[in-house]
């Protein structure tokens, strides 16, 4: 077992070392809670995560931890050994009203060595944000990317937005133009939540369009809770990302999309000849118990399951890289 741990470590880490392919873009900027980076630097990325537990105080809280100090020190452990696996940077797609923590994600990136994105945009609908219009959303989202978020210097990389259904409510409409009015503003890419099971991604890719955006700068998120390959297909020819981030639910009890049918889905996008519209995460979240009792890997899984079942499928060690490297250096980069 030492044996095969120690070689799935430096297959990791020979991610980074393979000679990048003529997909790679030009080199850019991508802002991280300790500043910009190149997007050289960026190396092994999973895009959507989330590092932040909700507030640990609150009574009822679903998370384990009795303390801020404590949380910390969980998340610093678990990005560690997201490191030592070979990831180098974690995209946190927490936006404000579910729970986002700037200093915290600020402090565990300088105690790990982990670099993380953070965003701005919205996830949740509380009653209070649902009467804000899609003007004042916009420069809210501007504001974080450009300035700063709360009271910080700590600027948003990525902008987060949300549909739960096959159409998308008013409130949620709103959330998606503003989004893509300040990714034209500001250049920030886009990753949004889906409803894939419902195809959720083509009514979310109409108003994306309709507002003008490039589907280069948009990703789609969850795609993995399907395997409809006609829909994903498709959506990965009008350009836009798919976020393949959801493999572990696979596993839940009652599941009717094994984990193993969610990863053979990025295997025919491959053999298709999308590599280069594919992303890998795990849609972790940090301490919540529901998940870390169907995936006690974490932030693992991506490497101690999704990577070594696409290999034994037979995609290379050149198109891992390019799905796990070289797509989030072309794509988290601002272009303004």
């Amino acid at each position: 077992m030492v044996g095969i741990a120690a070689m799935a470590v430096r297959t990791a880490h020979a991610w980074n070392a393979i000679a990048p392919t003529s997909i790679c873009g030009q080199d850019g900027f991508v802002q991280t809670v300790l500043g910009p980076i190149a997007a050289s630097k960026l190396g092994f990325t999973l895009t959507h995560e989330h590092v932040v537990p909700a507030d640990h105080a609150a009574s009822g809280s679903r998370k384990t931890f009795s303390s801020r100090a404590i949380s910390v020190a969980d998340a610093v452990d678990k990005l560690k050994a997201a490191r030592d696996a070979g990831v180098d940077t974690v995209v946190d797609l927490t936006p404000a009203e579910a729970g986002r923590d700037v200093r915290f994600c600020e402090e565990i990136s300088r105690k790990s060595g982990m670099q993380i994105v953070v965003c701005t945009g919205q996830r949740l609908f509380l009653p209070e944000l649902k009467d804000r219009s899609t003007e004042e959303l916009t420069e809210i989202f501007i504001r974080e990317i450009e300035q700063g978020i709360e009271d910080t210097d700590i600027k948003a990389g990525v902008i987060k937005a949300a549909s739960e259904f096959e159409g998308v409510r008013v409130f949620e409409e709103s959330v998606l133009r503003a989004a893509a009015r300040a990714g034209k503003a500001t250049g920030a890419p886009i990753e949004t939540h889906t409803n894939a099971h419902l195809r959720g991604g083509i009514k979310q890719a109409a108003i994306f369009e309709s507002e003008g955006v490039s589907p280069l700068r948009v990703s789609l998120g969850h795609s993995d809770d399907t395997d409809d390959m006609e829909y994903l297909i498709g959506l990965a020819k009008r350009g836009y990302t798919l976020g393949m981030d959801h493999a572990f639910w696979g596993m839940a009890r009652g599941a009717t999309l094994p984990w193993q049918k969610r990863v053979a889905s990025v295997k025919q996008l491959v053999d298709a000849g999308f590599v280069d519209k594919i992303f890998f995460s795990n849609d972790w979240v940090h301490g919540e118990v529901e998940r870390e009792r169907v995936n006690p890997d974490g932030m693992l899984f991506t490497t101690r399951k999704t990577i070594p079942y696409l290999k034994q499928l037979g995609v290379s060690e050149q198109q891992i890289r390019a799905i796990a490297v070289e797509n989030p250096r072309r794509f988290f980069p601002k272009t303004v």
